[in-house]
């Protein structure tokens, strides 16, 4: 592993202390200790680069406190502890999904520019561009006859 790795390892850990924490109390900074570990060590056995893997995380924690959250709002205090963290799960689950791809996403198209930049060629254009006409491609009108 790298020295970026442990570092990834380190923040994600550390906020899922926090997040967990925020949730859950003491048990949700264990849950969240566990969860920020587990997946950071995973991230990096599999060449995940470490600012992906942190943007992830941190993204899939902050969904699950934003859920757990409005939750909170809605309810009475202490009065729902089990719907907070349900609705924190579910929301760090979707947040999680949706930070990944767009991470992929974002994350491939910058590779893709990379590669074309190495190999010489211009950068794709984006849209749908319309070639322009080369003289034998011009249907024929009556004035060329």
């Amino acid at each position: 592993m790298r020295l970026s790795d442990y570092f990834s390892i380190a923040v994600n850990a550390g906020f899922g202390v926090i997040t967990g924490w925020l949730i859950a109390g003491s048990v949700g900074s264990i849950i969240g200790l566990v969860l920020g570990l587990v997946f950071s060590v995973f991230a990096a056995r599999s060449n995940v680069r470490p600012g992906i893997a942190m943007t992830v995380f941190v993204g899939a924690m902050a969904g699950g406190l934003i859920g757990s959250s409005v939750v909170s709002t809605i309810c009475l205090p202490d009065s729902c502890t089990g719907l907070e963290i349900s609705a924190g799960v579910v929301t760090a689950i979707a947040s999680f999904v949706g930070v990944g791809i767009v991470a992929a996403l974002v994350t491939r198209s910058f590779d893709e520019y990379n590669e074309r930049e190495d190999a010489g060629l211009p950068p794709t254009s984006v849209g749908c561009e319309v070639p322009q006409e080369t003289p034998d491609d011009r249907p024929q009108t009556s004035d060329d006859r």
